[in-house]
């Protein structure tokens, strides 16, 4: 009876800590798929046309992470080298938040005339703050990113 005693915490603990990772791992997804779509729509523009814009590339990551979160924070311009620096490039997320970066490379807020923009580089950063009820550590950035070329 003592053995069981001493053993039924630990599973629990065990159980927990998977079940744990398995709601991290889903997120984790979500938060990729979505710099994926964003970074595709911003680079899939036929050549005839301009950049969707910031705005646009924005409304499009928050409906992929819809079903993970409502709270998603998009930049009002892009930042100008890649990869992000947290405090100065973005926001470190907060519990159940997402923040979605952007960088355009040479064109500004990924709006730009069809010539000069094409083969640029487009990169979409999504961070989510995955809490994680303090069992591996309390609150986890947990992020996601995509690089695409554009045809724009």
């Amino acid at each position: 009876m003592v053995e069981f005693a001493v053993t039924l915490p630990i599973l629990i603990l065990l159980v927990a800590g998977v079940l744990e990772l398995g709601r991290g791992y889903v997120f984790a997804v979500a938060v990729s798929n979505a710099a994926r779509d964003g970074a595709r729509y911003a680079a899939g523009k036929t050549a005839t046309t301009d950049g969707p814009g910031l705005a646009a590339i924005c409304k499009l990551v928050q409906a992929d992470l819809a079903a993970t979160t409502s709270n998603v924070t998009c930049p009002p311009a892009q930042f100008v080298h890649p990869p992000p620096i947290a405090a100065s490039d973005y926001t470190k997320p907060t519990a159940g938040q997402a923040v979605v970066v952007v960088y355009c490379g040479t064109s500004l807020n990924c709006v730009g005339t069809a010539g000069p923009q094409y083969r640029s580089e487009v990169d979409v950063y999504v961070f989510y703050g995955f809490d994680d009820l303090s069992l591996l550590g309390g609150l986890i950035t947990i992020s996601g990113s995509s690089r695409a070329t554009t045809s724009w």
